[in-house]
């Protein structure tokens, strides 16, 4: 005969009841809930963090990128400022129509302006032909932009070579080619806080 169960009793054939929450099963609950929801927050607060420092990494990326593409430009100008002036030391005659040394050729031993002169992409010409021991150097502007341009300061050094040694001397000495001149040029200029300077030495001869 078939086994009878009691009208309360569990059949253990049919799917079992779901049992109601009691109140230690909910306040568990509402634990398990509040702490995933403080370590979402947490994760974002951390996210945030994260990309806040990536985001002032690419700030600081941009900066540096940014002076030292300034540092380039300047360099460059100051390059092309130093050139002029050496190639006018090996081009242009020295003497005047009344056979004296022109300024730009005179005898300096130590930095000086003196024999400078400079006209900007304006036409605007500054020169140095009166003050022989001037030693803050001929003032020029680096750059057409008036948001990137930089003030500089040019110089020049001019002493008569020994060819016997290559060292330079105080008075020239005649040689076959006759009197060798050597030029030095530079050029100095702030720049991130920084002051830069450039320079170039030519040499030429001159009867």
């Amino acid at each position: 005969m078939p086994t009878r169960y009691p009208a309360n009793s569990m059949d253990p054939m049919s799917s079992p009841r779901s049992m109601p929450m009691t109140a230690a099963g909910g306040l568990i609950s509402r634990l398990k809930f509040r702490s995933q929801r403080a370590m979402t927050l947490a994760e974002v607060m951390m996210a945030t963090f994260v990309f806040t420092l990536g985001m002032l990494g690419v700030y600081m990326m941009l900066v540096k990128s940014y002076q030292m593409v300034n540092l380039a430009r300047h360099r460059d100008n100051a390059r092309a400022v130093l050139l002029t002036y050496a190639d006018q030391f090996q081009r242009l005659q020295t003497t005047d129509s009344s056979g004296n040394l022109i300024f730009f050729f005179q005898n300096a031993s130590a930095p000086t302006s003196f024999g400078l002169s400079w006209t900007d992409s304006n036409n605007n010409t500054v020169s140095n032909t009166t003050n022989t021991a001037d030693t803050i150097g001929l003032p020029i502007t680096l750059g057409d932009s008036a948001s990137t341009s930089v003030p500089a300061h040019v110089f020049r050094s001019v002493q008569p070579i020994n060819m016997a040694n290559g060292t330079t001397q105080s008075a020239a000495t005649l040689t076959a080619a006759g009197y060798i001149l050597q030029g030095t040029f530079s050029i100095t200029y702030p720049i991130n806080g920084r002051t830069v300077t450039q320079s170039i030495t030519v040499a030429r001869s001159f009867l």
